[in-house]
Order: C-alpha cells, then sequence, then structure tokens
C-alpha cells in the first residue's frame, strides 16, 4: 500500500463494500459521475454493451429502475424519467414536432400544458389547435382538416373529470397519421393504461400520485421504444432527466400506488356523493355520479376506480372564500395526488393561465373548487367539509 500524505488519503480513504446479497429496498446511487477501468470500458458503456453509468445528467442506476418500473406497469416497450412532468410532456411534444407541423390538442387542457402550448410552440412556428375530446365528431373533423403530427390528450381531465374514449381517438388519430400522446397523470398506470387502447406515448406528473407524498418534482414518458429514445435524447441533451434521487422517491411511492388509489378512489366516491347532498352545492364534477356525462363510459373503462379528484360547483362564487376559511384540516394545496386531502381553487391556480372567457367555456367557473381526496378515514374528511359548508350557513343568517 502507498505511503501518501494525510490530505491525500483523506480524500480516498474508505471503500464502498457492495453487499453480495441484494438490499430489501432500493440502495441509493447519489453520485453525479463514475470511473471506467479504461477506454475499453468507456466504449462498452457509451455503447450500450456493457451495463454502466456515464454521468448524472443522463441519469444512473435508480433512474433507470424507476424507468424500468413505470414500462412494465404501463405494458411499455419503454419509458424514460423527467425532471418535471411537463419536461415529459415536452420531450414527446418536440420531438414529434417541427416548425410548420401542427399538434391538435384537447380543450380542456391542464393550464400548464396549455402554456407551454400557447408560449412555445405556437411562438416558434408550429400551428395549435384545439377540440372537445369527448365529441368524436368534431375530433374526425379537426384531423381531417389540420392532419396534425399529434393528437394530444388527457385520461381524465382536470378539474372536471371528463372522460374521453381514448381507444376510438387512438384509432382517429393513427387513421389521420399522428402520433397519440395521452396525460394519464389523474389515472395513474393502475387504473388505466392508454397503451394497451392504442395510444402511442403516455406521460405522468410524477410528483403527484405515483410519488403519492408531496416530496418529489418529476415526471415519465412511456411507450414505444423509438419514440421514447428520441424523447430520452432530448432530455438528455436539455439536462431534463430524472435525477437520481427524485427516481429514488419516486420508486418508493410506486410501491404503494395500487392500495393508495383504491383508497383514493373510494374516498372519492364517499366525498363526492356528499357534497352532492349539499344545497350549497350547484353541481359535482365525477364520473361516479350518474349526472356526469361519461358516467357509462368511465364504469367501462375504470373498473377500478377514477381516482381522487372531485370537482364542484359553490352555488354562489362569493362562498369560496369563506368555505376555504372554513376548512380546518383540508389545506389550500396547489398539486394533488399526495395522500392528505388538499383543495385548490383552479381560477387562480391549475387555470390561472388560461383566459376568462376561454376557462368559463370549459365549465370552470368562478364558484368552482377542486379536491384532491386523500387516503384519510372517509368520515373526518366528511367531517370537515361539513363544517365548512355549515360555516356558510352561519354567515349568511349574521
Amino acid at each position: 500500500m502507498l505511503s501518501e500524505h494525510p490530505d491525500t488519503v483523506a480524500v480516498h480513504a474508505g471503500r464502498l463494500e457492495i453487499p453480495a446479497n441484494t438490499a430489501s429496498s432500493p440502495p441509493l446511487f447519489q453520485a453525479s459521475s463514475y470511473e471506467f477501468a479504461d477506454l475499453a470500458d468507456v466504449e462498452a458503456i457509451y455503447q450500450g454493451e456493457r451495463r454502466g453509468a456515464i454521468y448524472g445528467r443522463y441519469g444512473g442506476p435508480n433512474t433507470a429502475q424507476f424507468e424500468r418500473a413505470i414500462a412494465e406497469l404501463e405494458g411499455a416497450e419503454a419509458a424514460v424519467g423527467a425532471a418535471a412532468g411537463v419536461a415529459a410532456i415536452n420531450a414527446a411534444l418536440a420531438t414529434n414536432l417541427r416548425a410548420g407541423d401542427t399538434v391538435l390538442a384537447g380543450r380542456e387542457l391542464y393550464g400548464g400544458t396549455y402554456s407551454l402550448l400557447e408560449n412555445d410552440y405556437r411562438t416558434r412556428g408550429v400551428d395549435v389547435a384545439y377540440v372537445d375530446q369527448q365529441d368524436l365528431r368534431a375530433v374526425a373533423a379537426a384531423l381531417q382538416q389540420a392532419r396534425p403530427k399529434v393528437l394530444y390528450l388527457e385520461a381524465l381531465t382536470n378539474p372536471l373529470m371528463r372522460v374521453p374514449d381514448l381507444a376510438a381517438l387512438a384509432q382517429l388519430g393513427h387513421e389521420a397519421g399522428a402520433v397519440v400522446v395521452v396525460d394519464a397523470t389523474f389515472a395513474t398506470p393502475i387504473l388505466l393504461r392508454p397503451l394497451d387502447l392504442g395510444v402511442d406515448l403516455v406521460a405522468h406528473s410524477v410528483g403527484k400520485y405515483i410519488g403519492g407524498h408531496g416530496d418529489v418534482g418529476a415526471g415519465v414518458l412511456a411507450g414505444r421504444a423509438g419514440l421514447v429514445g428520441r424523447a430520452r435524447a432530448l432530455l438528455v441533451r436539455t439536462g431534463a432527466m430524472l435525477p437520481h434521487f427524485e427516481a429514488w422517491l419516486a420508486l418508493r411511492g410506486l410501491r404503494t400506488l395500487a392500495l393508495r388509489m383504491a383508497r383514493h378512489s373510494s374516498n372519492a366516491v364517499a366525498v363526492a356523493s356528499f357534497l352532492a347532498s349539499s344545497p350549497h352545492v350547484r353541481r359535482v364534477h365525477h364520473p361516479s355520479r350518474p349526472s356526469h356525462p361519461e358516467h357509462e363510459l368511465a364504469k367501462r373503462l375504470y373498473s377500478r376506480g377514477t381516482g381522487g379528484i372531485v370537482a364542484f360547483d359553490l352555488t354562489d362564487a362569493r362562498a369560496v372564500d369563506p368555505f376555504l376559511h372554513g376548512l380546518e384540516r383540508i389545506a389550500i394545496v396547489h398539486s394533488l395526488g399526495e395522500v392528505a386531502t388538499t383543495i385548490s381553487y383552479p381560477a387562480v391556480g391549475s387555470h390561472r393561465s388560461l383566459p376568462q372567457e376561454q376557462r368559463l367555456s370549459l365549465g370552470v367557473s368562478d364558484a368552482t373548487l377542486r379536491i384532491s381526496v386523500g387516503i384519510e378515514d372517509p368520515e373526518d374528511i366528511r367531517r370537515d367539509l361539513a363544517g365548512a359548508l355549515a360555516g356558510l350557513d352561519a354567515e349568511r343568517s349574521a
């Protein structure tokens, strides 16, 4: 052994010994770079002939493990992790669109996706068109007129929980020569696998249900290997790959996803039923309600439930602020899918970037609220909502 100065020993001292037996939980590889044995080793790893890691921007063992898990769950040839849900969406769009091309998207888009299309793609020469994704005739006509390169849809819309016929839409998109991309964040691969219905690429905001604990920002894209490979190359070039620690957290959340989605879904049905009985609520937007326009379609597509999102309209928009103040346990959070029940006001949150006229035309009014129903005891959730609603009676009589 070389006799070295303490300064040198401090840098190189110690040796990581990886146990011969496997850890019961995935270990975290929090390293930004990796060593190579020699130049032959460099070439073998870069060419994919030998399994190895290169540099943090390319991903690492935890990222690869999470990607394989999502691909297995989605029934996909491949998956790639991204630094955020919108990064995964952007990778799907950017690798299939050029200046002069058209993207046809559902009208009821998540505000962040709408902002991306309007502020980035439209200004870069991509024509952006919108259509009611529930209206198959309108979609077919728009596809024939626009001949888009991408048909972009959402499996469950935000916040009104509209349910598109993805199988029919995928067929229409392919007949028009479009790549069909679906944001399935609200559904997760536990409740629906869009690829089984003919979709080409499925995206998730991992920080929602898949992560599940409000502590990770990440995205993932799954689908055919060729399409995912192009998306991966873009994410690597732009520094938007999923980091190691976030991948580790996401995989931790994934392991309880099925249990959580069952509880989110059953609790949401209970909350929707309770809200529908209140005189302060004009309408409840949830596929479990017979009044929902896609109630029957949802029963066919979502046999395991539709997750934890429930939107509702108060009878008076002026009651929104007092109602929110009356909640004790349920917090205002501009995200969703956490184990705790949270609430948001779309007009100033998810739909803030949409012009008011457009937001109102989608049915998202100034009286619309969105609950992300958690996994608590359902009676406690109802009790908190009941207290806030009762407070509206007290305020009215004051």
